[in-house]
């Protein structure tokens, strides 16, 4: 019933935002059909035997799929990875109990079956026979046990592990750090040995694996579909340089070949994959060029099959006679902010805050920096998604209004003029055309209040550790939804020492929402709670909220049978790169 629900809100979101910019995907479109739950599956599509023939003699000799992940991936840890670059690889080299099918549902993957509890806070999942990890070890319960307990465990410090707290046993082990609880997170060794002890996971055999939940979360099979919930060998990670290509073991399709930091990462077929249909590709090349006019000329050249337009190209690809067939406009469950420091700075200051929000025109950043493509966004809570409140826009542009706040918060600062702040740290990744939106904001709130930024502009890695240890005023960010429900666009961004919180908004009344409407069983009922507790958090303005996202692509005409999806990290179908085909040209 719940995931049904789910799957409508991810068909919502890619109708309603494309609706609202005039674009339409290339790619395959969702549809409304829901499976079964627990039957057997795999969550990469593939076709018939007959239609795989066909399509085997229009099939390219060389099987390879040129692309570009702008930036180096921080990590592909998988119990601690949280940004696009690296979940996009991670996708294609590790893969869990249950993954997404085409359509975002949820199917098993290296689970043959799983089965909930009457009261939906037991799941137990029936591994399928023969899985291994691409050093032919066999892939075995504990191992998923292991990784979950791993990411959980506050020595690892995976920023994802806020998702886990609807585990029983997670009050006791995530503590008040991390979940919204009074329980204080264990110090010592020896207390977070004993919390993960009583941690609701376990492993009673070779093939079962049992997840015990506090609350019959709604959400909670698309948690396990993430790459934090995938098999890892304790062995293997433990090792030293694990990550590096020479020691890496994947459970995907892929395995990692090469990693030649800051230039080049190869992936190649997994011999050991059996959870699914393999792929047809034998080789994915990913550069790291770090410069979109870069990737863009790369791909004019042919150097590249995909790329992701550069906001200066938008308008010249579209109406390019060669380039204009291949672009591909694919509507996303993303959202486009920058983060107010709410703990220092004026920023910490609301009416500061307010000011600078009221001082934007949207519409016209939209137009100016994007090219037009997205629609405008006020609220974290996507179009189409349950929760979505249109109307929900305290701080509209409106210059008179922005000014008066702004006279308000240097009254409470002390201060007769924004100026008097000094250079204010303005922090954005480089290498994705995020230099232009960052010189707009900038001109525009120097116009109105005279305010003075210094402009930081950093490689994606530093950047993110540098955003994360507040070292910014303001500092650029987004967010892809993992899985298509409030909780994922609320949860651990604004809760109070949230994994994902940029801005450190704190609000305890907004978390008590938060882990009320996780508990709350009846949809309409929860939905209430997610939008009182999103009212709350967008009229305390931590962020500033610009564009529901519509990427535009280009796309080869000889890369086929991907699957492009709402959820893809950075390019589309890369969900399951297993799919995709290099026809003959």
């Amino acid at each position: 019933m719940f995931m049904k629900k789910r799957l409508m809100a991810t068909v919502g979101v890619v109708a309603v935002i494309a609706t609202a910019c005039g674009s339409s995907t290339a790619s395959t479109a969702p549809s409304a059909s829901t499976a079964a739950s627990g039957a057997p599956a795999s969550g990469s599509p593939a076709g018939s035997a007959a239609a795989s023939a066909s399509a085997n003699a229009n099939l390219a000799d060389q099987q390879l799929l040129k692309i570009d992940l702008t930036n180096e991936p921080p990590t592909l840890d998988p119990d601690k990875a949280q940004d696009s670059t690296s979940i996009e690889v991670l996708n294609q080299i590790q893969r869990g109990l249950v993954y997404f099918d085409k359509d975002l549902k949820i199917v098993p993957e290296m689970a043959q079956s799983y089965d909930v509890s009457p009261d939906s806070k037991t799941l137990t999942f029936h591994l399928k026979d023969g899985l291994q990890y691409s050093n032919g070890d066999p892939i075995l319960a504990k191992d998923f046990v292991y990784s979950i307990k791993r990411t959980a465990d506050p020595r690892t410090a995976a920023p994802y592990a806020y998702v886990l707290c609807e585990i029983a046993g997670s009050d006791k082990l995530l503590g008040s750090s991390t979940c919204n609880t009074t329980t204080p997170t264990p110090k010592t060794d020896a207390d977070i040995e004993a919390a993960l002890a009583n941690f609701g996971v376990s492993a009673p055999d070779d093939k079962t694996v049992v997840v015990q939940l506090n609350t019959p979360a709604a959400y909670f099979l698309d948690v396990l579909a993430l790459w934090i919930a995938v098999p890892v060998q304790e062995k293997w990670i433990t090792s030293p340089n694990a990550t590096e290509a020479e020691n890496y073991v994947s459970s995907g399709p892929f395995m990692l070949k090469e990693w030649t930091h800051n230039s080049k990462l190869v992936i190649v077929p997994n011999p050991k994959w059996t959870a699914g249909p393999g792929p047809t590709l034998t080789e994915v090349d990913m550069s790291m060029l770090n410069d979109p006019a870069t990737a863009q000329a790369s791909y004019e050249a042919g150097d590249l099959d995909m790329v992701l337009t550069p906001a200066a190209d938008l308008r010249r690809v579209k109406d390019d006679p060669v380039l204009g067939p291949q672009v591909v406009d694919q509507a996303q469950a993303g959202i486009g902010y920058y983060d107010y420091n709410t703990v220092k700075g004026p920023t910490a200051n609301k009416d500061f805050r307010i000011a600078l929000t009221e001082a934007i025109d949207k519409q016209n950043l939209i137009d100016t920096t994007w090219g037009g493509t997205g629609a405008v966004a006020n609220s974290m809570v996507m179009p189409g998604m349950q929760g979505y409140q249109p109307d929900l826009n305290p701080y509209p542009y409106n210059l008179d209004d922005a000014k008066k706040h702004m006279a308000t918060a240097l009254a409470a600062l002390g201060k007769t003029s924004c100026a008097d702040f000094g250079k204010l740290p303005f922090g954005y990744n480089t290498g994705a055309d995020h230099e232009n939106r960052v010189a707009y904001m900038a001109q525009q709130w120097t116009k109105a209040f005279g305010c003075q930024f210094d402009q930081v502009g950093l490689e994606w890695k530093v950047f993110l550790k540098r955003r994360q240890a507040g070292d910014f005023i303001i500092s650029r960010d987004a967010w892809g939804a993992d899985y298509p429900h409030p909780n994922n666009q609320l949860a651990g961004i604004f809760t109070c020492g949230g994994g994902n919180n940029s801005s450190q908004y704190c609000n305890k009344d907004f978390d008590a929402l938060i882990a009320q409407a996780a508990a709350e069983p009846d949809p309409t009922k929860q939905t209430a709670l997610y939008n009182q507790a999103q009212t709350m958090m967008v009229g305390d303005a931590p962020v500033i909220f610009l564009r529901f996202v519509v990427a535009r692509y280009e796309i080869k005409p000889y890369v086929t049978n991907y699957f492009g999806t709402p959820g893809d990290s950075q390019l589309p179908g890369d969900k399951f790169f297993e799919t995709i085909q290099i026809a003959k040209h």
